[in-house]
């Protein structure tokens, strides 16, 4: 029996050794989750103006445009859920924090990172982030959570071609801008892929608003919500009773708080087609006219809390 224990051994050893070599090597990649990370780390005490959400923030709200200290903690994918997990990671460190600028999209009641197709971004929180969202050995490993291909080209672009894979400017904006898509096709997939069958998160959703309300009271911050604005295709092919329950829920929530507004850019007309990467998605001549039409409210805003 020992012999046999001992062949095993000597059999796993090495593909042990691989996986933890390969590991290792992934971790070691610069990308966007560790340089906000580290961004957070070093600077969320000067932070004034902290924009978070999902991929339509992230390629939406460009902080160059902003004259306050600014950052975008937004991720491709990111959920309700996350957004709140990040701002409570450096509770004790917003010091100069006056606003927080949160979008609410067409989806974002309703859906979560660990139920959605893009699961896998979750081990980048809990490995870079430090998070501890799951205890799933794939939630917690580079090489599990992703196709074996796809890391070992990872692998050989970094370290043989030298290529970066961080994709945001220093101030967190995804500036990895692409050649416009197809404004059609994408807008009726984009609403197909966002339009959900299980409205059961909205409760949580709701209390996760108010968790955001309760630390913002707390912490003399105001909170600005925000319905991204979106291409005609992509808004013609939503759900008129999701979008309805979006719109009234957050409304309702703003109307009865005194440190939140919302705001709705779905379908304004100020954004025209040359404004889309694609159906939802603005690019950086977009983003800067959102950023700015945000930073206009933040600047006309008499703010209810003044930081001492």
């Amino acid at each position: 029996m020992k012999v046999f224990i001992k062949k095993i051994l000597l059999f796993i050893s090495p593909i042990i050794f691989f996986m933890v070599v390969m590991e290792l090597l992934l971790r070691n990649i610069p990308n966007d989750y560790k340089y906000k990370k580290e961004f957070l780390d070093n600077n969320s005490n000067n932070i004034e103006v902290l924009f978070l959400g999902s991929s339509h923030a992230y390629y939406g709200i460009n902080p160059k445009f902003v004259t306050k200290s600014a950052f975008n903690a937004s991720h491709i994918s990111q959920t309700l859920d996350l957004d709140y997990e990040i701002l409570k990671k450096y509770k004790n460190n917003w010091g100069k924090l006056e606003y927080i600028v949160i979008p609410i999209d067409y989806f974002t009641l309703f859906s979560r990172l660990s139920k959605d197709v893009e699961y896998w971004r979750l081990k980048n929180y809990n490995i870079y982030y430090k998070m501890n969202l799951s205890n799933k050995l794939a939630d917690n490993s580079e090489l599990l959570s992703i196709n074996l291909k796809s890391n070992i080209r990872r692998i050989l672009s970094f370290y043989l071609l030298n290529k970066n894979s961080i994709t945001c400017s220093k101030l967190g904006f995804g500036n990895n801008y692409k050649k416009c898509k197809d404004l059609v096709e994408t807008g009726k997939t984009a609403a197909i892929r966002h339009t959900k069958k299980d409205l059961s998160k909205l409760q949580e959703s709701i209390e996760i608003i108010n968790n955001f309300i309760k630390f913002a009271s707390e912490h003399n911050v105001e909170i600005i919500f925000y319905t991204s604005p979106a291409y005609k295709t992509y808004v013609s092919n939503l759900d008129k009773n999701q979008l309805n329950i979006t719109i009234k829920t957050i409304t309702e929530i703003c109307k009865n708080t005194d440190n939140c507004s919302y705001y709705n850019f779905l379908d304004d007309k100020n954004f025209k087609a040359d404004d889309f990467r694609d159906a939802d998605h603005l690019n950086p001549r977009g983003a800067e006219k959102l950023t700015k039409k945000i930073f206009k409210i933040i600047k006309n805003k008499i703010r209810i809390y003044k930081k001492t």
